[in-house]
């Protein structure tokens, strides 16, 4: 088209010269500029040379008529859009059709009007640059939109007709011009987990006539995954009643990735991924709200490497990174095992995490301790675990951690007030030495230091054999015969006498010293049993505790089996133990244990019943003898009338799947009268015997061969 100060140009084509004369004068007068071709051919040279902005084409010429010039024009680079005018003296309706089909934007009888025909040319000249204009816009929104990867669309629901932009081709692989009868083509590149949300959000608006904004996942045709946000209106056309949607389509996925990128560094620590100090402080707050009203214990630690910086100049920045992100690791791992130990793995509990703030600035946060100084075993297996060599540079490299430690909620109920304090500790502790852990606490740091020599001297006892097994007696309520025994561990410390299991069993699974400890009982119970049976004392059957570490730690039925064997026992004479709330955490796993002690011959009791959340599904599927009713409630049943319902409960539970009944804590006749008219069947407690030494026990059985006291 010609630029607004120069004249537009008009190419006349015609054999006729006359009429080329009268056509160029009437243009020139409406301000036109005019070249002009006798025949098609050299008008197509013309056009090829010339910015040629309107033709006027006359259909009859010689060479090359007026259609195929026309047609010829049309496949020119700049003729697809150029005005063409043809002139014909034929007024018959095929030739204006063939003009039409050739690309004729328009057409004008012979013999010309030309007071009309300047107008009729301006007009072309104005319709086409109109149309340009069309054109370049949409070109601009096409290139917009594919910029912002945005599509629209429209779908006639009544007709099928779908008409799209190239974006949603891309994104569905349904193309423009498709008719669908249904929305199944559209959902077919929905991600499958986000299928049914789009379906039904798509059904409810057209039923209702309305708009709708959802986010999902498509499955391009070309491979890969988009995240797509669409927005689309429901509406019915007034005048003819038919409905439409129409709507926008924007594959978001760079910007979803931009903005997790943005969230990353925002939030968390490049160099090792962990969370940053704006994240502490959040989660550490979201930790301490879940604890409000509880008895649990938030322990936060504030860890520091000892001479950090001496190893980053030295090694330089690089292996200063990958010596962080160890540290990250190896604390992570810690978190695992906080429950585990000897390997055995065990799932982060919720609201723990390990966070780094900048330099060698690390905290653990841990949830859910039932005392503070239960962290001080976590404490030691972190600065042991940062204490393993590093290999950096083909160098071995040992390092140290010195640690702080927070308690909620004796140190503070805020995170900044925990994390404060854990600081002011780790620092007290680096002026103390470094290496090591402090509380923030005098308190708790007395506590943790009795609780640290309580380990130590629970190792020292596993290798001196201090512990001792005293036995308590089972008997037939109904014959008031001697039936058994429980095995029951006592530590006999060289200074401190005789320690109860209370003040050191919780130690030793939160160390991990239950497993030895579980084995030394097991093998120290077979030989009693055996050297009782040398004394000629009849078979006595003994229950052994199986603690939930030692449970999941060790193969349980081969080290009962082994221990049998080292003994030359039957397998009958050795009963298990095993806490109602041990069972329910892996019940499948559980359920597999027991049937593989049922097969050996070895019964199962379920300890302390009624305490624990037992499901009665899963309680009809364990393979078990029988159940203890715990001490708590027996001991008060005569007293207590919640006691003696709860005792009543589990008799009849137990009775309603055929499994024996022990009473723990029977220590009156009345207890024992109560407990023969619920048909309990056995009894254990002070009524007939505390717990014994091996000696003083098989004198109990040698003395009492006969009937005890019983309630029938």
């Amino acid at each position: 088209m010609a630029h607004d100060s120069q004249p537009p140009v008009v190419l006349v084509v015609d054999d006729d010269m006359a009429a080329r004369l009268m056509t160029r004068i009437a243009l020139e007068e409406g301000g036109f500029d005019v070249l002009e071709a006798e025949d098609g051919i050299p008008a197509l040279d013309i056009f090829r040379s010339q910015k040629i902005d309107v033709v006027l084409l006359d259909v009859m010429m010689v060479e090359l008529d007026g259609f195929a010039t026309c047609a010829a024009i049309r496949q020119m680079p700049h003729g697809q859009h150029t005005p063409i005018m043809m002139m014909t003296g034929l007024d018959d309706t095929a030739s204006i059709n063939s003009a039409y089909d050739a690309g004729a934007t328009d057409f004008v009888t012979k013999p010309i009007n030309y007071g009309v025909l300047t107008h009729r040319v301006r007009y072309m000249l104005r319709s086409a640059r109109n149309a340009d204009e069309l054109r370049r816009s949409e070109s601009r929104l096409e290139k917009a939109q594919a910029m912002a990867k945005l599509g629209h669309f429209n779908w006639a629901i009544d007709t099928g007709e779908f008409e799209c932009s190239s974006e949603i081709e891309r994104l569905t692989g349904v193309a423009s011009g498709t008719t669908i009868s249904t929305i199944a083509p559209l959902l077919a590149c929905v991600h499958p987990d986000d299928r049914g949300a789009v379906d039904t959000q798509f059904g409810n608006a057209i039923a209702g006539g309305e708009s709708l904004q959802l986010g999902c996942r498509v499955l391009l045709a070309q491979g890969g995954t988009a995240h797509v946000h669409l927005e689309a209106t429901c509406s019915t056309v007034p005048e003819t009643g038919a409905r439409v949607v129409s709507g926008v389509a924007q594959d978001v996925t760079e910007r979803r990735r931009l903005e997790g990128l943005a969230h990353k560094l925002a939030y968390f620590d490049t160099v090792t991924g962990l969370p940053n100090r704006t994240t502490l402080r959040k989660d550490l707050g979201q930790a301490l709200a879940r604890a409000v009203g509880s008895d649990s214990v938030v322990a936060v630690f504030s860890l520091d490497l000892d001479n950090f910086k001496r190893i980053n100049d030295t090694l330089g920045r690089d292996n200063g990174d990958s010596l962080l992100k160890t540290v990250a690791e190896r604390l992570q791992a810690c978190l695992r095992r906080r429950d585990g130990a000897f390997g055995v793995k065990a799932n982060v509990r919720a609201g723990d995490f390990v966070a780094r703030t900048g330099g060698d600035e690390f905290y653990v946060v841990l949830t859910q301790f039932r005392s503070a100084e239960e962290s001080a075993v976590v404490a030691r297996r972190m600065l042991e675990a940062i204490a393993q060599p590093v290999n950096l540079g083909g160098e071995d490299l040992v390092l140290s951690a010195t640690a702080g430690i927070s308690v909620y909620p004796v140190d503070g109920t805020t995170a900044d007030q925990l994390i404060d304090r854990a600081d002011a500790a780790k620092n007290h502790a680096k002026a103390e030495g470094r290496g090591r852990y402090q509380f923030y606490t005098s308190a708790i740091n007395a506590r943790a230091f009795e609780r640290l020599s309580m380990e130590n001297n629970l190792r020292k006892a596993l290798q001196q054999e201090q512990f001792e097994l005293y036995y308590q007696p089972k008997v037939d309520i109904r014959t008031g015969r001697f039936t058994g025994a429980e095995a029951l561990v006592r530590w006999r410390h060289p200074d401190l006498g005789l320690v109860s299991p209370a003040n050191f069993i919780p130690i030793a699974e939160e160390t991990g010293l239950i497993v030895p400890l579980g084995e030394w009982i097991i093998s120290a119970a077979c030989r009693d049993i055996a050297a009782w049976r040398s004394q000629g004392l009849p078979d006595v059957r003994v229950a052994v505790n199986i603690s939930p570490v030692q449970f999941a730690a060790a193969e349980l039925p081969l080290l009962l089996s082994k221990a049998l064997l080292a003994a030359k026992l039957p397998v009958e004479v050795l009963e298990v133990e095993l806490t109602e709330s041990l069972l329910m955490t892996d019940t499948e796993q559980s359920i597999a244990v027991l049937a593989e002690l049922r097969a050996l011959g070895i019964d199962v009791w379920i300890d302390d019943f009624g305490t624990g959340y037992s499901s009665l599904s899963y309680l009809r599927r364990f393979p078990i003898a029988g159940v203890k009713v715990d001490q708590t409630f027996v001991r008060e049943m005569d007293t207590n009338a919640n006691d003696a319902a709860i005792v009543a409960a589990v008799i009849a539970l137990a009775r309603s799947l055929n499994l024996a009944v022990v009473a723990e804590g029977v220590e009156s006749e009345l207890h024992l009268r109560a407990l023969a008219n619920l048909q309990c069947d056995y009894a254990q407690g002070y009524f007939y015997s505390p717990p014994l030494p091996a000696a003083a026990f098989a004198r109990w059985v040698t003395e009492h061969r006969g009937p005890l006291a019983r309630a029938i």
